[in-house]
């Protein structure tokens, strides 16, 4: 049984972990995710918001799953699980992850799987896989070092600690911290926004951002002529173009929230 709902509110996609009080990381969430993924590519969707009922957005993996398992078990179990990560951060829209509560362990990776992290006040951050004797097995701890360098990566992971929200945004792993109330709007309100933008152009975005992390912005300099330039054929650019030229530069950056983007 699936530990995950999915919504769609006009062109964004909601998928809400739905196993409270902790909405503890296992195979029901994370199929869940999977086919919340998946129905937001079939249904067009041109963003997605991933969030969590309850005070917690998730208190990381089960460790019932961990028990008595040997190494070669952990290897099939994670190995499972890795494509998700993978599928979150390849999705061909944004991804928001919206956190309140706790954030630890695969939760945590789970959010900075995404694209970006909106956090309530009060939100406490860790990778607490040392406290048990355990690494960050979804890529914690070098998706950390992506975001805020390898020390304070190190740091995070060594010590297994809680970081305040702000903390977190300071070391620029998260992108927002707003009041616990306003989460769930803000949060939206952001998904809805990204969704009536250029998408197929976000979507080069990404993919320019994961190739130079890969392969370093010299070689992305040669992958971009081909991933960006292919922006010249969709609709999109045409119409932004067109309407530039016919405003002017000062008048269209004044209402450039007003273009209206079909993700074509």
């Amino acid at each position: 049984m699936s530990q995950t709902k999915y919504e769609a509110i006009g062109d964004v996609a909601v998928v809400t972990l739905t196993n409270p009080p902790a909405n503890l990381f296992d195979s029901s969430i994370s199929d869940g995710l999977e086919a919340g993924l998946r129905r937001a590519k079939e249904e067009g969707k041109r963003a997605l918001l991933i969030q969590a009922d309850g005070p917690i957005f998730s208190g990381g993996a089960d460790v019932n799953l961990f028990a008595g398992r040997s190494a070669t078990d952990a290897r099939e179990l994670f190995g499972q699980v890795m494509p998700l990560i993978g599928a979150i951060e390849d999705a061909p829209f944004p991804v928001i992850a919206a956190v309140q509560g706790l954030c630890l362990a695969a939760g945590l990776e789970i959010a900075l799987a995404a694209d970006l992290v909106i956090a309530a006040e009060g939100t406490k951050f860790a990778q607490v896989e040392a406290l048990i004797g355990a690494a960050t097995f979804l890529g914690g701890v070098y998706r950390l070092a992506e975001r805020c360098g390898s020390a304070r990566a190190l740091e995070i992971t060594f010590s297994g600690d809680q970081y305040p929200a702000e903390t977190f945004e300071r070391w620029n792993i998260i992108n927002r911290v707003v009041p616990g109330d306003q989460l769930r709007d803000e949060s939206l309100a952001w998904a809805q926004r990204l969704a009536k933008g250029p998408t197929r152009a976000h979507a080069v975005s990404k993919r320019l951002v994961n190739h130079s992390l890969a392969h370093g912005p010299r070689e992305t300099d040669r992958f971009v002529l081909d991933a960006a330039t292919s922006l010249f054929d969709t609709r999109d650019m045409q119409h932004g173009v067109g309407l530039l030229l016919s405003q002017g530069s000062r008048e269209f950056l004044k209402n450039h929230a007003d273009i209206v983007f079909e993700g074509k």
